[in-house]
């Protein structure tokens, strides 16, 4: 199993995912200001609700430590997809993107969808790349735009 290997994780997984989660978007919530942000507050309890209701996918080193995770869900041919996440030591080689088509490829759907903060322009680039455009913009506070983006 090299670090290319996608699998899809299991509720065993979910305090390591929460574990990930803290580190992929702590960063970015510091410097948005907003450490209160769901992932950073989010309960295992919630974690394991939420688990139950996505598929989630994983990648992990050969030592088993998962290094990126992507979820999603669909409902009425849309699929939603949340949490795309990559730690910090292993990002921009390309894990993310990976992640990304997989989820796509492994929920069929005629629509897919997902919501994330224009700020973090690295992340809304890469998804105007991936060919979303966005359908609905709120601003949360000065500085902090939760945008919602679409692909048919």
């Amino acid at each position: 199993m090299g670090m290319d290997t996608i699998t899809i994780a299991t509720r065993e997984d979910v305090p390591a995912l929460l574990e990930l989660q803290h580190k992929a978007f702590g960063q970015q919530c510091k410097d948005l200001g907003c450490v209160d942000a769901l992932p950073m507050t989010e309960t295992l309890e919630h974690a394991y609700e939420e688990f139950a209701q996505n598929l989630t996918l994983k990648i992990q080193t050969e030592d088993g430590r998962i290094i990126g995770s992507v979820r999603g869900n669909v409902e009425d041919g849309s699929l939603y997809i949340g949490r795309l996440m990559v730690d910090p030591e292993y990002q921009r080689r390309g894990l993310g993107k990976m992640l990304f088509h997989e989820i796509q490829s492994r929920l069929p759907h005629t629509r897919t969808w997902l919501c994330t903060c224009q700020e973090v322009k690295h992340t809304y680039e890469f998804y105007l790349r991936e060919g979303f455009k966005t359908y609905k913009s709120e601003e949360m506070e000065p500085n902090l735009t939760w945008v919602y983006m679409e692909k048919n």
